[in-house]
């Protein structure tokens, strides 16, 4: 809706020029004509220049108005100021009868045959009454009247022509960005099977271990704070065993849950195992890490499940910040070391690498 109703303020901004253009010409002829200077001002300047303006803000307030018939609305309009602008400069009407091919140009630019159709009698009728009522074309010879008819029906078939191509030119635009914003939705979607984990929307482990990798090359060459939490939830085997692996599915989707729940955009989420999970920070300190860390465990200790109310569900996790002297093997099995440490000294705490 909001780019019809610009092309439509387009054209109304063309016939303002084609307004301003005649106006501006009308009053340098104001000194060469035989007419006195207030009668032509009055006749062939003012009168026309505020009809053709009326006409011009009716227009503009149906295009606000979003009236369903805008388009016919804007080419009556432009017959309009076309008729009127060849009634003021009618001692040169012959070179003015061009003005009549306007409306059916402008119909041409919104793909509609009925339009076209509409926009050809309408011209003709005009032309017809003005030949009949307004006598400076009653000079006009059979010859020049059915020259310039002949002219204005092959500019009508012309029209019909250049819609009937534009519109196919403008299907098979269509056609062809939908096929590739298709393939683009398409691509995107298998490049989401490769790096992520559908069933949690974290990273998966090869992602994982990818980014983890990238960011410690980039930190040695030019340091900032990295960290690395490594999670695995405590005794997850005998919920399974217990409830169902339904219900094991679901602890795992809450954890994750919880996780990018209380993490920031900078920091960086992954499944790397069954029931193994790990948060890479950057640019935060240890203490920032920690707090999180300690954050999400204590939300999914105090997580209730209606279909397992009376499970309560942990975690364990391992933390190290990088040093320059780790490589990403290093920092990688420093948190799992942590981890381990974690679930040797009781479960359900956080760890740090000494």
């Amino acid at each position: 809706m909001n780019s019809k109703k610009n092309w439509h303020t387009h054209i109304l901004t063309y016939l303002w020029i084609a307004i301003g253009v005649s106006s501006s010409v009308t009053l340098i002829n104001m000194f060469f004509s035989s007419l006195d200077t207030k009668t032509f001002f009055l006749e062939r300047f003012l009168l026309p220049f505020v009809l053709e303006v009326l006409i011009l803000f009716i227009l503009k307030w149906q295009i606000r108005s979003h009236a369903p018939a805008i388009r016919y609305y804007i080419v009556i309009g432009t017959q309009a100021i076309v008729t009127i602008l060849f009634v003021v400069h009618s001692s040169i009407f012959y070179v003015m009868l061009a003005l009549f091919l306007m409306p059916m140009l402008i119909s041409v630019f919104f793909l509609s045959l009925k339009l076209i159709d509409f926009t050809f009698c309408l011209t003709l009728v005009v032309l017809i009454a003005m030949k009949l009522f307004f006598p400076p074309l009653s000079v006009m010879s059979v010859i020049e009247l059915t020259t310039f008819a002949a002219i204005l029906v092959s500019t009508y078939f012309l029209s019909r022509e250049l819609t009937k191509r534009f519109s196919v030119v403008y299907t098979d635009m269509v056609v062809s960005v939908e096929k590739e914003k298709e393939l683009l939705y398409r691509n995107i979607y298998m490049e989401k099977l490769t790096k992520m984990d559908l069933a949690t929307n974290l990273y998966n482990h090869k992602t994982f271990h990818e980014y983890l990798e990238e960011l410690v090359y980039q930190c040695k060459n030019q340091p900032f704070d990295l960290s690395l939490g490594l999670m695995d939830l405590d005794l997850f085997k005998g919920i399974n065993d217990r409830q169902g692996h339904c219900n094991g599915d679901l602890v795992i989707s809450t954890a994750a849950t919880i996780i990018l729940d209380n993490l920031e955009a900078n920091d960086f989420a992954a499944r790397y195992g069954g029931e193994e999970f790990a948060v890479i920070f950057t640019e935060k300190s240890p203490e920032a890490c920690l707090s999180i860390l300690e954050q999400i465990r204590i939300d999914l200790e105090t997580a209730v499940f209606e279909t397992m109310p009376d499970e309560v569900v942990t975690m364990s996790i391992g933390f190290v910040p990088f040093t320059p002297n780790m490589s990403k093997t290093d920092l990688f099995e420093a948190a799992d070391a942590s981890l381990y440490s974690a679930k040797e000294k009781g479960r359900n705490q956080i760890q740090c690498a000494s």
